[in-house]
Protein backbone atom coordinates (compact mmCIF):
# COMPACT_ATOMS: atom_id res chain seq x y z
CA UNK A 1 0.00 0.00 0.00
CA UNK A 2 1.14 3.33 -1.19
CA UNK A 3 0.28 6.44 0.88
CA UNK A 4 1.15 10.08 0.67
CA UNK A 5 1.37 10.44 3.80
CA UNK A 6 1.62 7.70 6.90
CA UNK A 7 -1.66 6.36 7.62
CA UNK A 8 -2.97 6.69 11.53
CA UNK A 9 -2.84 4.09 14.06
CA UNK A 10 -6.40 3.72 13.93
CA UNK A 11 -6.47 3.25 10.52
CA UNK A 12 -2.96 0.88 10.06
CA UNK A 13 -5.06 -1.35 13.50
CA UNK A 14 -8.31 -1.34 10.51
CA UNK A 15 -5.96 -2.50 7.45
CA UNK A 16 -4.51 -5.07 9.84
CA UNK A 17 -7.78 -6.33 10.81
CA UNK A 18 -8.92 -6.53 7.03
CA UNK A 19 -5.75 -8.69 5.97
CA UNK A 20 -5.65 -11.24 9.05
CA UNK A 21 -7.42 -13.90 6.77
CA UNK A 22 -5.30 -12.89 3.51
CA UNK A 23 -3.96 -15.48 1.23
CA UNK A 24 0.04 -15.37 1.31
CA UNK A 25 0.79 -14.38 -2.81
CA UNK A 26 3.95 -16.57 -2.86
CA UNK A 27 4.30 -20.69 -3.37
CA UNK A 28 6.97 -21.31 -1.04
CA UNK A 29 5.38 -21.00 2.53
CA UNK A 30 7.93 -21.75 5.11
CA UNK A 31 10.60 -21.74 2.49
CA UNK A 32 13.14 -20.16 4.58
CA UNK A 33 12.93 -23.27 7.02
CA UNK A 34 14.46 -25.27 4.03
CA UNK A 35 18.22 -24.36 3.96
CA UNK A 36 20.95 -22.61 6.18
CA UNK A 37 22.92 -20.65 3.14
CA UNK A 38 22.35 -18.26 0.55
CA UNK A 39 24.27 -20.93 -1.60
CA UNK A 40 21.72 -23.37 -0.99
CA UNK A 41 19.21 -21.64 -1.83
CA UNK A 42 20.68 -20.06 -4.88
CA UNK A 43 21.40 -23.62 -6.17
CA UNK A 44 17.76 -24.80 -5.51
CA UNK A 45 15.44 -24.28 -9.51
CA UNK A 46 12.75 -22.95 -7.13
CA UNK A 47 14.03 -20.28 -5.86
CA UNK A 48 15.51 -18.97 -9.62
CA UNK A 49 13.33 -16.20 -9.55
CA UNK A 50 14.09 -14.60 -6.54
CA UNK A 51 16.37 -12.45 -5.07
CA UNK A 52 18.32 -14.20 -2.03
CA UNK A 53 19.38 -12.17 1.23
CA UNK A 54 21.57 -12.57 3.56
CA UNK A 55 23.51 -11.44 6.52
CA UNK A 56 24.85 -12.39 10.19
CA UNK A 57 26.55 -10.20 12.63
CA UNK A 58 28.41 -10.86 15.55
CA UNK A 59 26.44 -9.28 18.75
CA UNK A 60 28.80 -10.60 21.46
CA UNK A 61 29.38 -13.19 23.82
CA UNK A 62 27.58 -15.16 26.50
CA UNK A 63 24.15 -15.95 27.59
CA UNK A 64 23.44 -12.11 28.77
CA UNK A 65 23.74 -10.92 25.62
CA UNK A 66 21.84 -13.73 23.59
CA UNK A 67 19.23 -13.09 26.51
CA UNK A 68 19.23 -9.00 25.12
CA UNK A 69 18.84 -10.07 21.78
CA UNK A 70 15.96 -12.23 22.47
CA UNK A 71 14.48 -9.45 24.45
CA UNK A 72 15.39 -6.99 21.70
CA UNK A 73 13.81 -9.32 18.60
CA UNK A 74 10.52 -10.28 21.05
CA UNK A 75 10.12 -6.35 21.03
CA UNK A 76 10.29 -5.81 17.37
CA UNK A 77 13.92 -3.88 18.18
CA UNK A 78 15.12 -4.95 14.40
CA UNK A 79 13.16 -2.45 12.87
CA UNK A 80 13.96 0.28 15.02
CA UNK A 81 15.42 2.55 12.48
CA UNK A 82 15.09 6.03 11.39
CA UNK A 83 13.11 5.21 8.06
CA UNK A 84 11.16 2.42 9.07
CA UNK A 85 7.66 2.14 11.70
CA UNK A 86 7.32 -1.21 13.04
CA UNK A 87 3.15 -1.15 13.57
CA UNK A 88 3.28 -2.25 16.45
CA UNK A 89 5.83 -3.23 18.93
CA UNK A 90 2.97 -4.52 21.31
CA UNK A 91 2.31 -7.84 19.11
CA UNK A 92 3.63 -10.96 20.42
CA UNK A 93 6.19 -13.06 18.02
CA UNK A 94 3.52 -16.11 17.21
CA UNK A 95 2.07 -17.99 14.39
CA UNK A 96 -0.70 -16.65 12.69
CA UNK A 97 0.19 -12.79 13.64
CA UNK A 98 -0.12 -10.20 10.99
CA UNK A 99 2.24 -6.95 11.42
CA UNK A 100 2.67 -3.66 9.43
CA UNK A 101 5.78 -2.18 7.99
CA UNK A 102 5.62 1.41 7.02
CA UNK A 103 9.11 2.83 5.73
CA UNK A 104 9.58 6.13 4.30
CA UNK A 105 11.10 6.21 0.44
CA UNK A 106 11.12 9.09 -1.51
CA UNK A 107 8.74 11.48 0.31
CA UNK A 108 5.63 8.55 -0.05
CA UNK A 109 4.93 5.73 2.74
CA UNK A 110 4.98 2.67 1.69
CA UNK A 111 2.65 0.08 4.18
CA UNK A 112 3.77 -3.37 4.14
CA UNK A 113 1.61 -6.21 5.35
CA UNK A 114 3.01 -9.56 6.76
CA UNK A 115 2.20 -12.82 8.50
CA UNK A 116 4.51 -14.94 10.75
CA UNK A 117 4.87 -18.30 9.48
CA UNK A 118 6.98 -20.05 11.95
CA UNK A 119 8.99 -19.97 15.15
CA UNK A 120 12.36 -21.24 15.89
CA UNK A 121 13.00 -21.63 19.99
CA UNK A 122 15.48 -24.03 21.43
CA UNK A 123 18.59 -26.09 21.16
CA UNK A 124 19.88 -27.91 18.61
CA UNK A 125 20.41 -31.94 18.86
CA UNK A 126 23.84 -31.55 21.00
CA UNK A 127 22.75 -28.30 22.67
CA UNK A 128 25.79 -26.92 21.32
CA UNK A 129 23.54 -23.83 19.46
CA UNK A 130 20.77 -22.20 20.69
CA UNK A 131 18.19 -20.17 18.49
CA UNK A 132 15.37 -18.20 18.67
CA UNK A 133 13.09 -16.22 16.11
CA UNK A 134 10.76 -15.88 13.53
CA UNK A 135 10.31 -15.81 10.14
CA UNK A 136 6.84 -13.76 8.28
CA UNK A 137 5.37 -14.16 4.75
CA UNK A 138 4.41 -11.04 2.92
CA UNK A 139 0.94 -10.50 1.93
CA UNK A 140 -0.17 -6.91 0.69
CA UNK A 141 3.70 -6.00 0.43
CA UNK A 142 5.83 -4.42 -2.28
CA UNK A 143 7.72 -7.62 -2.46
CA UNK A 144 6.19 -11.29 -2.30
CA UNK A 145 8.06 -13.52 -0.50
CA UNK A 146 9.60 -14.90 3.49
CA UNK A 147 11.74 -13.54 5.16
CA UNK A 148 13.45 -15.35 8.60
CA UNK A 149 15.03 -13.82 11.56
CA UNK A 150 16.97 -15.31 14.25
CA UNK A 151 19.36 -15.01 17.10
CA UNK A 152 21.98 -17.90 17.59
CA UNK A 153 24.13 -18.69 20.86
CA UNK A 154 27.00 -21.35 19.65
CA UNK A 155 27.41 -21.93 23.29
CA UNK A 156 30.55 -23.09 24.39
CA UNK A 157 29.85 -26.43 26.52
CA UNK A 158 33.08 -25.94 28.69
CA UNK A 159 32.46 -22.22 29.64
CA UNK A 160 28.99 -21.47 28.82
CA UNK A 161 30.17 -18.23 26.70
CA UNK A 162 29.99 -18.64 22.98
CA UNK A 163 29.21 -16.34 20.22
CA UNK A 164 26.20 -14.54 19.52
CA UNK A 165 25.07 -13.32 16.05
CA UNK A 166 22.10 -12.18 14.34
CA UNK A 167 20.96 -13.21 11.27
CA UNK A 168 18.73 -12.14 8.26
CA UNK A 169 17.69 -14.41 5.35
CA UNK A 170 14.78 -13.83 3.06
CA UNK A 171 13.46 -14.62 -0.55
CA UNK A 172 11.61 -12.59 -2.54
CA UNK A 173 10.67 -10.95 -5.29
CA UNK A 174 8.82 -7.78 -6.86
CA UNK A 175 4.84 -7.80 -6.34
CA UNK A 176 4.15 -4.06 -6.99
CA UNK A 177 4.51 -2.32 -9.96
CA UNK A 178 6.23 0.36 -8.42
CA UNK A 179 8.99 -2.38 -7.00
CA UNK A 180 9.10 -3.79 -11.01
CA UNK A 181 9.97 -0.70 -12.69
CA UNK A 182 11.97 0.52 -9.91
CA UNK A 183 13.43 -2.57 -9.08
CA UNK A 184 17.46 -1.27 -8.26
CA UNK A 185 16.24 1.25 -6.07
CA UNK A 186 13.72 -1.66 -4.24
CA UNK A 187 17.04 -3.69 -3.86
CA UNK A 188 19.11 -0.31 -2.21
CA UNK A 189 16.51 -0.70 0.20
CA UNK A 190 16.57 -4.31 0.77
CA UNK A 191 20.62 -3.89 1.30
CA UNK A 192 19.98 -1.03 3.63
CA UNK A 193 17.17 -2.58 5.65
CA UNK A 194 20.06 -5.71 5.99
CA UNK A 195 22.53 -3.18 7.83
CA UNK A 196 20.55 -0.61 9.14
CA UNK A 197 18.31 -3.53 11.08
CA UNK A 198 21.81 -5.17 12.05
CA UNK A 199 23.04 -1.93 13.77
CA UNK A 200 19.56 -1.53 15.63
CA UNK A 201 20.79 -4.86 17.18
CA UNK A 202 24.13 -3.94 18.44
CA UNK A 203 22.81 -1.00 19.85
CA UNK A 204 19.46 -3.01 21.75
CA UNK A 205 22.03 -5.52 23.23
CA UNK A 206 24.56 -2.73 24.36
CA UNK A 207 27.33 -2.77 22.11
CA UNK A 208 28.95 0.68 20.39
CA UNK A 209 30.30 -1.03 17.46
CA UNK A 210 28.26 -0.31 14.63
CA UNK A 211 28.77 -1.49 10.68
CA UNK A 212 28.25 0.93 7.51
CA UNK A 213 28.34 -2.07 5.06
CA UNK A 214 27.75 -6.36 5.21
CA UNK A 215 30.09 -7.41 2.64
CA UNK A 216 29.26 -11.56 1.84
CA UNK A 217 31.78 -14.10 0.60
CA UNK A 218 29.75 -17.14 -0.01
CA UNK A 219 33.15 -19.32 -0.31
CA UNK A 220 34.09 -18.26 3.26
CA UNK A 221 33.12 -20.53 6.09
CA UNK A 222 34.51 -19.63 9.01
CA UNK A 223 33.37 -16.74 11.06
CA UNK A 224 34.77 -13.30 10.88
CA UNK A 225 33.97 -11.41 13.80
CA UNK A 226 36.67 -8.46 13.48
CA UNK A 227 34.35 -5.02 13.16
CA UNK A 228 31.25 -7.14 13.91
CA UNK A 229 30.85 -8.40 10.43
CA UNK A 230 30.45 -11.98 9.88
CA UNK A 231 30.99 -13.70 6.81
CA UNK A 232 30.01 -17.06 7.48
CA UNK A 233 28.33 -19.92 5.66
CA UNK A 234 26.48 -22.17 8.26
CA UNK A 235 26.83 -25.82 7.17
CA UNK A 236 25.27 -27.18 10.29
Amino acid sequence: MICIRKPSDSQIREYLAQRRETPFPYTYIHGTKEYDTKPEFEADPRFANYDIDYSKIHLGRGRECFERAVAAMKSWKMFDVDWVDFCFNDVPIAVGNTVAVASKQFGFWALNFCRVVYMIDGPDEDESVIRFGFAYGTLDHLEKGEERFTIEWRRDPNSGDGDVFYELLSFSEPQHWMTQLGYPIARFFQEKFKVDSSNAMLKAVGSTERIKNYNENNNNNNVNTNNNICEYNNNN
